[in-house]
């Protein structure tokens, strides 16, 4: 009778001990980390042509220096444009307009993000606020554009129109976790932004 008052205390403090120990070994569940975004790039590609022009886009707070930018049409992603942007389109024209991210922290070892976003489209929604000045030009889904599960596009492939001559200003942005997916504002989406563009359209 003694031996069983002593032993069960005995075999529960055992089991306690055992179950802390384990669960001190499991590793935590990892994070979801935040993808690390460092630079835009824009395609863009008059309907009827098979070049694009490239508008690389540097985004704030990654610094590389004082480097010339230019406009490029290769592959080198180490030289970006600088902050203010012009894009020369043509007057009653369309153009397919593809849009690349990417993490070129290392630029041994440059990361495609394109693929997180589009994979994440759930979570993400790209929008373009066009000024009032620029008018007579439009920005929609193209039709090769990625989806969400609600059907709602994501806008990593636009089509932009334009009619007669003008210019003004775009931003471009990034939105995550959006607390709504249509809008006219970038405060109609709510959501973190996770990156801003900025460019000024000439149509000529």
């Amino acid at each position: 009778m003694l031996n069983n008052i002593y032993i069960k205390p005995i075999i529960a403090l055992l089991t306690f001990i055992l179950i802390f120990a384990c669960s001190k070994d499991e590793d935590p569940e990892p994070a979801n980390e935040e993808e690390v975004i460092t630079l835009v790039t824009l395609e863009v590609t008059k309907v009827g042509s098979s070049s694009p022009i490239k508008y690389n886009f540097e985004v704030e707070g990654h610094d590389h220096g004082d480097e010339d930018h230019e406009e490029e049409d290769d592959d080198d992603h180490d030289d970006h444009d600088g902050e203010h942007t012009e894009i020369e389109l043509e007057a009653n024209s369309t153009y397919n307009v593809s849009m690349f991210i990417y993490n070129d922290t290392d630029p041994n070892n440059i990361e495609n993000v394109t693929l997180e976003i589009i994979e994440e489209k759930d979570e993400h929604q790209i929008f373009y606020a066009i000024t009032d000045e620029l008018s007579g030009f439009s920005i929609a889904s193209a039709s090769d554009d990625t989806k969400d599960s609600n059907g709602d596009p994501l806008f990593i492939k636009t089509t932009w129109t334009t009619t007669g001559e003008t210019s003004g200003d775009v931003v471009g942005y990034l939105i995550h976790e959006p607390t709504s997916k249509t809008g006219s504002t970038r405060n109609d989406f709510g959501g973190a932004t996770d990156f801003e563009i900025e460019f000024e359209v000439h149509v000529e």
